[in-house]
Order: C-alpha cells, then sequence, then structure tokens
C-alpha cells in the first residue's frame, strides 16, 4: 500500500498554491495503471480531459471530464486509465476551507458528483492555473471556492441514496442476469421510475448502460487471459450480435476488442 501526500501520480503539469491550499493539473500516461494508493490529507479531484476507471472498496467508478471526485483521507483507490490516458485537478484545501461544515461533509466520504456548471468552472480554473498576472492567484481562488461551494449545495441536495449499495451489489453479483426495474425496485423498496431517475444521478448512466459495462469488463478479463473467438467472448457476456459488442466495447474502452486482445496479450 502506497501513502501519497500532497502529491499525485502521474506527470505534473502545473501547480499554484495559496492561503495553504494547493491546486495541481496532472497528466495520465494512456492504458496506464496506478496500483492501490490512498493519500494522507483528504482532497478533491476533478476529471478535465480523458477518462479512466477507479475501483475503490470493490466496486468501480468511470471517471469522465467534469466528474468530480471527493477523496476522504485515506481513502484507498487504484485507477487503470484509457487509451487516451486523462488530465486531472487536484484541489487540496487549506485549512481554513477545510474546517467549514460544507467541505467537511464533501470530504467526510468518497462520491463521485456530476456537478450542471462543472464545464464552465473547470474552464476557468485551467485558465488562471497557467495565467502569470498578479491577478491570477485571486481568480483561481474565485474560481475554486465557487467549485467547492457548488459541489457543498449538490452533495446535500443530491445525496447518494441508501439503497443503491444493494442495488449496485446485486448488479455486480451477476451481470448477465436479466433483471428488471421493477426487480431492482422491490430489492431497494423504491419505485421503478424513481429507482431510474436516482440511478442515473448517482452513476451518471442508467442500469442498463452500467450492466452492459460490468459486462464488458468480464469480456475484457476473457480476452486479455485466452484464445475463445470474438463471437464467442460477445456470446459469453450477453451479446447476441457480435457487431453490437463490438460498439459498445470500444465506446467502454476506446478500442475494438481485436485491438485490446492484441495489446494486453502482445504485453504480457
Amino acid at each position: 500500500m502506497q501513502h501519497l501526500g500532497r502529491t499525485n501520480f502521474g506527470s505534473p503539469q502545473h501547480r499554484q498554491s495559496f492561503g495553504g491550499m494547493l491546486v495541481t493539473a496532472t497528466a495520465y500516461a494512456g492504458e496506464g495503471v496506478l496500483p492501490l494508493h490512498e493519500h494522507d490529507e483528504a482532497y478533491l479531484c476533478l476529471v478535465a480531459d480523458g477518462a479512466y476507471t477507479q475501483r475503490a472498496s470493490g466496486a468501480d467508478t468511470d471517471c469522465a471530464p467534469g466528474l468530480l471526485l471527493a477523496h476522504p483521507r485515506g481513502h484507498r483507490h487504484a485507477n487503470r486509465f484509457s487509451p487516451r490516458g486523462a488530465r486531472c485537478l487536484s484541489i487540496f484545501p487549506g485549512q481554513e476551507l477545510a474546517d467549514s461544515g460544507g467541505l467537511q461533509r464533501l470530504l467526510g466520504d468518497y462520491r463521485a458528483l456530476r456537478l450542471p456548471d462543472a464545464a464552465r468552472l473547470l474552464a476557468r480554473i485551467e485558465r488562471e492555473l497557467v495565467a502569470d498576472d498578479d491577478a491570477a492567484p485571486l481568480a483561481l481562488q474565485s474560481a475554486v471556492f465557487e467549485l467547492v461551494a457548488l459541489a457543498c449545495r449538490n452533495e446535500r441536495e443530491d445525496k447518494r441514496p441508501a439503497w443503491l449499495a444493494k442495488v449496485l451489489q446485486r448488479l455486480h453479483d451477476d451481470p448477465l442476469a436479466e433483471l428488471s426495474l421493477p426487480e431492482l425496485g422491490r430489492l431497494a423498496g423504491v419505485h421503478p421510475a424513481h429507482l431510474a431517475r436516482r440511478f442515473q444521478q448517482a452513476q451518471g448512466m442508467s442500469v442498463g448502460d452500467y450492466r452492459r459495462t460490468l459486462r464488458i469488463r468480464q469480456a475484457c478479463r476473457e480476452l486479455a487471459d485466452g484464445e475463445r473467438p470474438i463471437a464467442e467472448v460477445a456470446a459469453g457476456a450477453g451479446f447476441a450480435d457480435q457487431s453490437h459488442f463490438a460498439r459498445v466495447f470500444k465506446r467502454v474502452t476506446g478500442q475494438t476488442p481485436r485491438d485490446y486482445r492484441h495489446k494486453t496479450q502482445h504485453a504480457s
């Protein structure tokens, strides 16, 4: 287990500190893998570009631009990056900001938030992070504070429902199971329409898309470890049509099944 302070893996690009707060921009190489690690200080991570999958507590989070991840102190996670790699902004709050009730609540538990105005604030923060005029620190601080305030309000208004863990566990237990929304609704104890809406808000994708993603990950393991024909792998992952499998596979991984098999087996 690796412990990190106010640092990140990857290639640092920009770094600014003010009033005890540190904001960094870090690039990560395509198809890179970060081992299980934790930070000694709570922080926020805003995905700026690219994509990656983050594994924490046995569950995966698909991370795309605009997603804000709240990492409590000591939160253990590992990352696997897409072929495009990724670029992330990390915000380590100073003590004054960390003492605020809203931020303490936000950083009290691991969560992934899709903020309604993330793109605008991301552009502002990136612009001010590289500016060199004497107003840049104040402008950067203002943009970061606005992002934090938006995240605190979003977390309070859109808290992950208590039943979500049950539904995610059921989906992970058997990705091939043909589960209906009414079945999952009964498991969660909520109306199917409510489940569908809150699942989308919490996970950033529909129940169906989430299940397809799990099936694609299962197919990735088979493609990397075996020689079964791709058509058989597709059928084993619950896809009746190989062309549909290939389209979904490329959307999730950024590669065709054939390219993925070649790269992973060649690398091993």
